[in-house]
């Protein structure tokens, strides 16, 4: 099973425009070292509660993207296989000609 991290990657990779990870926690200096611990402002720190469902509600919001962007890319491969079974239907009637239809 992927973690958040990794389906976070996936979508950045894939386009898909993902929240930014919340101020004040810990790992954010880590994901984005522009942006230290010292250098945000005491709106931007929250306390520890605070921060936990900051947290909660980005990876909820990022699995719910993961959801829809594996979806669409399951649907976008259930066309593809349709469209290249009707084409190759249509190449095979084709190739036996007028008389066999």
């Amino acid at each position: 099973m992927l973690t958040i991290d990794q389906k976070e990657r996936i979508l950045r990779q894939a386009g898909v425009a993902v929240p930014d990870f919340p101020p004040g926690h810990a790992r954010t200096a880590a994901r984005n070292p522009d942006v230290g611990e010292k250098a945000m402002s005491s709106k931007a720190r929250m306390p520890p509660e605070a921060r936990q469902e900051a947290v909660a509600q980005w990876a909820a919001s990022i699995e719910a993207l993961y959801v829809e962007y594996v979806a669409k890319r399951a649907a976008k491969s259930l066309r593809d296989a349709e469209d290249a079974r009707r084409l190759g239907m249509l190449r095979e009637a084709a190739q036996r000609g007028p008389d066999h239809y």
